[in-house]
């Protein structure tokens, strides 16, 4: 069976509370009677919503600890941080020490998503003897083709860790345990502690690539713009594309300098009046939209302003060169900028630092 999982903090209980509500509403034929929720503080009274969306639906919320495996893991390496104050995402490598044995297949999704589709082709997806499945990121496999970009173990996909689809026999058996251990121990500090530790632990023969529309990242941009963007890193098929854009079965809300997130305000997706429904339909119906983001934390100086107006401009109707060509210069400047100033290059996703 296809077990669904979480793992988060009180933080981000509402967003969590409204992906669930839209997995179980949109897949009737979910079978387990348990949904995990890895724990990393929530709240007494927050659990209580969480299990009233699962009683809705016949099923209930099973809460697991991470903190005793991830403490253990933090003191022997002190240099794997956690992601905007909490360890929850850190989860995500040590699934296997967390979730119960008799879970074989497990859906491991984050909070800012939308589940709008069936995820019943996962439980019957081939993964033909390897231990994760998730949708390669575009930006970073093209730099992985092109050479612009190395990761540890080899691996030709550098893949979103927003939704992952766990083997855990085959991870068990592979032992990817202690390939994210041997990862760890080159003490190097990546950008996204989860995601771009198990990019560079997973070797490319136990990764499954999984269709795009099971983590659609881009509607922060228009929809004339968007196809194309994603036709440029040559990753994705155009069938894909439309399918993902059309018909997502997991929306991801992250990305766009915050403003795809559809619970602030001003937020720029074109699925946000989707996400408010759902919103509409929770315990949290009452609670109001958070600031935004642009306002609370504006760009300062030319640079972040201008990082800022390409963001602005893919959400807009004007052709995708234009955009490109505005997005081009830009990064020469900036580039121009840090020669000049001396500065370090910039931490990217999938890039190592020692």
């Amino acid at each position: 069976m296809l077990y669904l999982c979480y793992a988060i903090n009180d933080f981000s209980i509402m967003e969590a509370g409204i992906s669930l509500l839209s997995f179980l509403m949109n897949n009737p034929g979910y079978e387990p009677e348990e949904v995990f929720f890895v724990d990393y503080g929530i709240h007494p009274r927050n659990k209580e919503r969480l299990g009233e969306i699962a009683a809705r639906y016949g099923k209930r919320i099973t809460f697991l600890d991470g903190k005793t495996v991830t403490n253990e893991v933090k003191r022997q390496f002190p240099h794997l941080g956690a992601w905007r104050g909490t360890m929850a995402p850190n989860a995500k490598p040590f699934m296997d020490k967390i979730v119960p044995d008799y879970v074989d297949r497990l859906l491991f999704v984050d909070a800012d998503t939308l589940v709008t589709g069936s995820v019943a082709e996962l439980q019957k997806l081939d993964m033909g003897g390897t231990a994760l499945a998730a949708v390669p990121q575009g930006y970073d496999t093209a730099c992985i083709r092109s050479g612009g970009l190395k990761l540890c173990h080899g691996s030709d996909m550098y893949f979103n860790s927003g939704v992952l689809l766990f083997n855990l026999p085959v991870w068990r058996r592979e032992d990817c345990h202690q390939m994210v251990r041997e990862t760890l121990m080159m003490k190097r500090q990546f950008y996204s502690p989860d995601q771009t530790l198990l990019n560079n632990a997973m070797p490319t023969r136990l990764l499954c690539r999984l269709p795009l529309k099971y983590n659609h990242l881009t509607h922060h941009m228009h929809p004339r713009q968007e196809p194309k963007y994603l036709a440029s890193f040559g990753v994705y098929s155009k069938e894909e594309i439309n399918e993902a854009i059309e018909h997502p079965v997991i929306t991801h809300f992250t990305g766009g300098d915050h403003q795809a997130r559809p619970w602030h305000e001003g937020c720029w997706s074109y699925r946000k009046d989707e996400y408010l429904r759902y919103k509409a339909l929770s315990p949290w119906k009452d609670t109001p939209l958070l600031y935004d983001y642009r306002k609370k934390h504006p760009r300062q100086g030319f640079l972040g302003k201008g990082t800022m107006f390409v963001l602005w401009l893919m959400s807009q109707q004007p052709s995708y060169s234009l955009t490109l060509f505005v997005s081009c210069a830009l990064e020469r400047l900036s580039a121009l900028i840090a020669r000049v100033q001396n500065l370090p290059p910039k931490m990217e996703e999938g890039v190592e630092e020692r």
